[in-house]
């Protein structure tokens, strides 16, 4: 049978573990938050730089709509002949 010293010094042991790993846990938490504030950050930065692409997109697409259009007045302008002298016409496929 344990004396009450041992017991006493058992009971001082489980309180020492159960502190440290209370710290280890708090330590835990403290670093979970961190990482959770500096991916809402980088969700926000991604989130600005999906919106500044799709922007970027939508100018591209109007910028190639028109090098189309002039592009086909173009070809159009060939099929026309020349803007010269003479009937020569330019065959362009």
């Amino acid at each position: 049978m344990a004396t009450f010293k041992e017991r006493i010094d058992r009971h001082d042991r489980e309180i020492a573990a159960i502190r440290k790993l209370i710290h280890t846990g708090m330590k835990m938490l403290v670093k979970f938050d961190e990482n959770l504030l500096r991916l809402e950050g980088e969700q926000i930065t991604l989130r600005q730089e999906q919106i500044a692409f799709r922007r970027e997109m939508r100018e591209l697409r109007a910028a190639q709509r028109e090098t189309e259009r002039l592009l086909q007045a173009f070809i159009r302008s060939l099929h026309r002949g020349t803007n010269g002298p003479g009937n020569r016409r330019v065959d362009v496929q």
